[in-house]
């Protein structure tokens, strides 16, 4: 009878585990690449994967169009190169604004003059000989004199006093003024100002406050003391900083016609001449940006003696986006203002940036400055004529084009301002000559010999700037590439959204779900380890046990212990042996 029981035991026992063995082997499905990629290519907005990824086609239809994606997205990588190499290669266009700009929105131009004579003879003549005064008369008129050069050391404070000494007055050579229909006084009209042909007049310039980082360090001297006029803040890119008003300057331009322009009489003095900077005598005369210094020997116009001179100005202004500002300055050729990092200058411009090039340069070569170059340091030598062949030789090969060896690269300003002019002139009428403004009472010899009558004004009341502007910006890049991959592809940031998620989230989360499915299978197969082993042991159990005991089940089972018992499966597992359908 033991054994029996025994065995009856063990075939309950092995038959919950064969049960939950059997139970164990299914195990959740894997998400492989090849599934994902399918799937990719089942789902995806991209034209043509479909095609690929469908089973139902036979492997001739799937090939054709993969070699189809193929051949299209070549195509749109090269078209997709050429927009790129296009953007890289020429972001900039230039081209004229749409936008007109009115006259007044701009300053007036600098009006520079200088009288040819770069020394008064009477001046030039109370100088004693073999004096260090002598030897710089001689430099600024070029000649040679008995005093030893070589030696001579020339401080800026000597020579700045020379030139205030021996050059006519702004003044005496600026006789009458007129601006905008109003007679001025010239002495607050016109300032002194140190140019390559000595000392020379200026109107409308900045003021050398906001022209210079040090102002001290120059003959750019201010108006006199009861000058009416205000001095405002002004540069071609920010335009007027103030409030202009017809007490400030740089002026605004009044209007158009040679009314509303400047007006000015000029006398050169000719018999006090003692030496000119040219074969002639007369005046230079050159209109430029308020904010730079004029390089006269170059680039002005002459104004002759016995004439009357209309010069009509058209104004050139260049301007840019900011949006170019990210650009290279070698790919926008240009400089904005924040970028510039002038030494002597307060404002960047091509010719100022030219100007601190050319004078570092002859400085570093040379050991000394010319005299109407910036002065980098207060104690800079002012050449001498003994330096003349270093520093001429300096200057020419700046001037030359083609030598790359000594040479200024001065990008021009993103903002620009310049003047060009149409000047006609005629003689002065002998015997008639009178100035209709009643600006100078003169005999009609005296004019014929030594004055010169300028009119300058504008012909237009509106014109249109040149502008810098991007000719493919990121957004025109970035749409050109979506019109070329939508053509050849259909792609968009969608089909880029969906091949991030299939690389990335799909597999992930697959992942994460395949681990949540093996967790509740471990716990369904525990659970039903646990209630097989309870199920089949336990009845098999107590039914040995009473057995061997000879209890009668029936009793036990209809005892209160089976019916109120808190023991899990205990009352059932009673309820089977009672009945007999835990045996078969």
């Amino acid at each position: 009878m033991r054994s029996s029981n025994e065995r009856l035991f063990r075939r309950s026992f092995h038959g919950a585990q064969s049960k939950l063995i059997q139970f164990d082997e299914s195990k959740a499905p894997k998400v492989t690449f090849g599934e994902n990629f399918r799937e990719y290519c089942l789902n995806t907005t991209i034209h043509g994967l479909k095609y690929i990824g469908t089973i139902s086609l036979s492997a001739i239809e799937r090939c054709f169009f993969f070699i189809s994606f193929i051949l299209v997205s070549i195509l749109s990588i090269y078209f997709i190169t050429n927009v790129y190499q296009k953007w890289q290669s020429s972001p900039i266009i230039i081209g004229l604004s749409p936008k007109a700009t009115h006259i007044r929105d701009i300053p007036f131009p600098a009006v520079t003059i200088c009288n040819m004579n770069q020394a008064t003879r009477t001046a030039a003549e109370a100088i004693k000989p073999n004096t260090l005064e002598k030897a710089i008369l001689n430099s600024i008129c070029s000649m040679d004199g008995e005093f030893n050069m070589t030696n001579y050391e020339g401080k800026w404070s000597t020579v700045k006093k020379m030139l205030l000494s021996a050059t006519q007055p702004c003044h005496s050579m600026v006789e009458a003024c007129r601006y905008a229909q109003n007679i001025y006084n010239c002495r607050h009209m016109f300032r002194p100002v140190l140019t390559d042909e000595g000392l020379c007049c200026t109107f409308n310039s900045v003021d050398p406050s906001y022209l210079l980082w040090n102002r001290d360090s120059t003959a750019n001297r201010t108006l006199v003391p009861d000058n009416p006029f205000v001095p405002i803040e002004w540069t071609p890119e920010t335009g007027f900083i103030g409030e202009v008003t017809n007490s400030t300057f740089p002026r605004y331009i009044a209007g158009t016609g040679a009314s509303m322009g400047l007006t000015v009489v000029l006398d050169a003095n000719v018999k006090d001449y003692y030496c000119s900077s040219t074969s002639s005598y007369g005046f230079k005369l050159i209109l430029h940006n308020p904010t730079e210094t004029p390089k006269m020997a170059d680039y002005a116009h002459y104004i002759q003696v016995g004439t009357e001179n209309r010069i009509v100005v058209t104004p050139k202004l260049s301007d840019a986006s900011y949006l170019i500002r990210k650009t290279s300055q070698e790919t926008r050729q240009c400089v904005f203002a924040s970028e510039a990092n002038l030494s002597y200058f307060r404002t960047y411009s091509r010719n100022n940036c030219e100007m601190e090039c050319e004078a570092r340069l002859i400085q570093d070569n040379c050991g000394c400055v010319l005299y109407y170059m910036p002065k980098l340091e207060e104690d800079n030598k002012i050449c001498s004529k003994a330096d003349a062949g270093c520093y001429e030789k300096i200057r020419s090969s700046i001037a030359q084009t083609a030598n790359n060896t000594l040479s200024c690269s001065c990008l021009p300003g993103c903002f620009e301002i310049s003047y060009s002019i149409d000047r006609s002139s005629a003689d002065l009428c002998v015997g008639k000559f009178r100035v209709r403004e009643n600006l100078l009472d003169v005999n009609d010899s005296y004019a014929r010999e030594n004055i010169a009558l300028v009119y300058i004004f504008f012909s237009e009341t509106y014109f249109r700037s040149f502008s810098k502007g991007e000719l493919i910006g990121f957004t025109e890049f970035l749409s050109n590439v979506g019109g070329l991959l939508g053509l050849f592809m259909g792609f968009s940031l969608i089909s880029l959204a969906e091949v991030i998620y299939f690389i990335t989230l799909r597999p992930l989360f697959a992942k994460r779900k395949e681990k949540q499915d093996r967790a509740k299978q471990d716990n369904f197969i525990r659970d039903r380890h646990f209630n097989t082993v309870y199920n089949n042991l336990v009845p098999n159990f107590l039914q040995l046990l009473f057995t061997l005991f000879h209890l009668p089940v029936r009793t036990l089972f209809s005892s209160p212990f089976s019916k109120k018992t808190g023991i899990n499966g205990m009352c059932i597992s009673l309820e089977k042996m009672a009945t007999g359908r835990s045996r078969r």
